[in-house]
């Protein structure tokens, strides 16, 4: 029989979870996610969002033991075995192993700037963390029944992200791909603990009933596909689900504010990237590598924390960029931000130019720069806003599975639908961000603003079509 220990999680209470799992737990590999705020820079704008990726990992792992305990208890025919429970409790556990500095701000902003040829995500790193930890863990120091084989370490690896060439262990039971990470509706535990956990520390309210889905969810024949479903009564319940994750986003993630934090983050990063050798104390003569190069090697990355936001603050030396990443993350802390003023809403009509695409936010920044000299340019950022409900401009509900009285796959007819559902599902907004100071350079400051505000649409046939509305007026001095 395999030991449990108990951990008291402040959304679901006492949570028990296998001695591998506690093993992994304690690694240094999973320890590093102390180190790495949940939210990123919304710490900076909501004083709560100070949970880290560790506690989510662990709320994520409970939640995929359970709804995989609660499908092998009330469809026994299904073949879940408790080898399979085991795998999906160590994938959610070990599924954000990869994320580094402020979460997604490293790999959505950081990364993308400091190589934008590398095609990279934290969920490579975290295929790469779960890899290493396998190889330094002693299973035999747990049951035998918790023993996990090469095949069951690649079954986890393809939970946490599917691979380019598909899914090759456990093929009959496809539907536990739907659990950790969900490719075919986006309904998976990561989401359920992240809009929880989110809300529960942000302050904010929700009315999505994570343990009713996880009781009523059932397996079932979708034509030739089985796929994790839900009774047709749960409908307005899943959507509130999506609303929230909405919700968040517009009230927290995507914050004007916390928009603005994390780009003077990310632009502090990359001004002082080759003076942040990991592992500590190397040299590039020793093998030691940039921030943005730590990614090629866990022996470095397993450094890369928020950590390096004061190690940034402490370096030494008269370098420009240095002082300048300094001076950015100074002003963090006396609340000089970046300020957002002008904003638009973009309605897209068509988005081809000769074969090739350029968004929105490319072509403003290409109309706004054409007058000015580089330090002019440095001094302001557009930023594209896409706010949705999960699965771009289509409705998320149109791919959730459900089911009707008698388990038979059920499909909505638009006359059954609530007619106080939304039409729209996507709105994208371009914003203009001004990165001096509250004083500096304000003849320049306004002359941006104007031309950003007189820009309302595309002027020639064959270029990318949006017609601009305006949401906000301009910040006054």
């Amino acid at each position: 029989m395999s030991k449990k220990t108990i951990f008291n999680d402040s959304v679901w209470g006492p949570v028990e979870l296998p001695e591998v799992c506690c093993m992994i737990i304690n690694t240094p590999e999973f320890q590093r996610l102390r180190s790495i705020k949940q939210l990123g820079g919304c710490y900076f704008v909501y004083p709560g969002a100070c949970h880290n990726r560790f506690e989510h990992s662990i709320g994520t792992s409970y939640l995929a033991g359970k709804l995989g305990s609660e499908l092998r208890e009330n469809q026994p025919d299904l073949g879940i075995d408790n080898k399979d429970i085991l795998c999906l409790e160590v994938a959610g556990l070990c599924h954000d192993l990869g994320h580094g500095a402020f979460s997604h701000l490293f790999d959505l902003k950081f990364i993308r700037k400091a190589r934008p040829t590398v095609q990279w995500e934290h969920e490579d790193a975290s295929l790469d963390m779960v890899e290493r930890i396998f190889r330094k863990i002693n299973l035999s120091l747990v049951p035998e029944d918790e023993r996990l084989g090469p095949k069951d370490v690649r079954f986890i690896k393809d939970l946490i992200k599917r691979p380019k060439d598909g899914y090759t262990e456990r093929l009959d039971k496809r539907f536990l791909y739907e659990i950790v990470s969900n490719d075919v509706n986006k309904i998976d535990v990561d989401k359920w603990d992240y809009f929880a956990r989110d809300c529960h520390m942000l302050g904010l309210h929700h009315n999505f009933q994570v343990e009713r889905s996880i009781k009523l969810a059932r397996v079932v024949e979708h034509g030739e596909k089985i796929h994790i479903s839900f009774p047709k009564s749960e409908y307005l319940n899943i959507f509130d689900m999506f609303f929230t994750r909405y919700t968040l986003h517009r009230k927290a993630y995507q914050h004007p504010v916390t928009r603005a934090i994390e780009a003077m983050i990310a632009d502090a990063l990359w001004n002082a990237d080759e003076y942040l050798l990991f592992p500590p104390n190397q040299t590039r003569q020793n093998g030691g590598l940039t921030l943005s190069e730590s990614t090629d090697d866990m022996d470095a990355y397993i450094w890369v924390t928020d950590d390096v936001f004061h190690h940034i603050r402490t370096l030494s030396g008269d370098n420009a960029k240095i002082k300048k990443a300094q001076k950015i993350l100074d002003r963090i802390f006396t609340r000089d931000l970046y300020k957002l003023i002008g904003e638009k809403k973009v309605e897209f009509v068509e988005k081809r130019m000769a074969g090739d695409e350029k968004d929105v936010k490319q072509w403003m920044e290409e109309r706004l720069r054409r007058d000015l000299n580089q330090d002019e340019r440095d001094m302001f950022e557009i930023q594209k806003l896409v706010l949705n409900y999960g699965d771009k401009d289509r409705n998320p509900m149109d791919a959730v599975k459900f089911y009707g009285r008698n388990k038979e796959p059920y499909i909505y007819k638009k006359e059954e639908m609530s007619l106080m559902m939304p039409s729209t599902f996507q709105q994208i907004y371009v914003q203009l961000f001004w990165k001096g100071s509250r004083d500096e350079n304000t003849e320049l400051k306004k002359r941006i603003r104007s031309t950003f505000w007189e820009i309302q649409k595309y002027p020639e046939e064959g270029e990318v079509v949006a017609e601009f509305v305006n949401t906000i007026e301009a910040c006054k001095d």
